[in-house]
């Protein structure tokens, strides 16, 4: 935990890894704000948001890291895991190499810098059904072999979800200490 003032308010620092063009800046901004940017930027690094939540009775200051996608950034990404108290790892449901990247780098990065910590697997772009090209159990599958606190499809073009994978991991980290 980064830290815990007399008051009792928690402060975690979160971070959001994936492929880039999966939805990662799109799921932080439907969280945040409310509303989804249909304009498509790439992330360079990193990208930092705050948000508040009430988990358990608790608040609970998020830092949430929005880390570059992008393989060309993949050497400097790492040091943004550093004290990393919980991850959300996302995926296109429209793109099958975008969860083997996952287990492929992602999960590794993440786990060399902070050990296991808390992460939620996150298929982004569920309202996309008709060009959905991964299916339940090749997620259970995934699930089978790394194991994490949840699973959760989203959108965050319609915000499906959205609420539940963040409030999944805090809840997580939250009960894990």
């Amino acid at each position: 935990m980064i830290s815990e003032c007399e008051v009792g308010l928690l402060k975690y620092k979160i971070v959001l890894a994936g492929d880039g063009a999966v939805g990662k800046t799109s799921l932080i901004n439907r969280f945040v704000t409310g509303a989804f940017a249909g304009d498509y930027k790439a992330t360079i690094g990193v990208a930092i948001t705050a948000k508040s939540l009430i988990v358990n009775d608790k608040e609970v200051n998020l830092q949430i890291w929005d880390v570059a996608g992008q393989t060309l950034f993949r050497q400097f990404r790492k040091k943004f895991y550093t004290k990393a108290e919980g991850a959300l790892l996302v995926f296109d449901l429209t793109v099958p190499k975008s969860l083997d990247n996952l287990h492929l780098s992602w999960m590794s990065d993440i786990k060399e810098i902070t050990g296991d910590i808390p992460t939620v697997l996150v298929g982004n772009k569920v309202d996309l059904r008709e060009l959905q090209a991964i299916s339940p159990e090749e997620i259970s599958s995934f699930l089978d072999q790394h194991p994490m606190c949840s699973h959760i499809n989203t959108s965050a073009l319609t915000g499906e979800g959205v609420e539940k994978a963040f409030h999944d991991l805090v809840t997580c980290i939250v009960n894990q200490e």
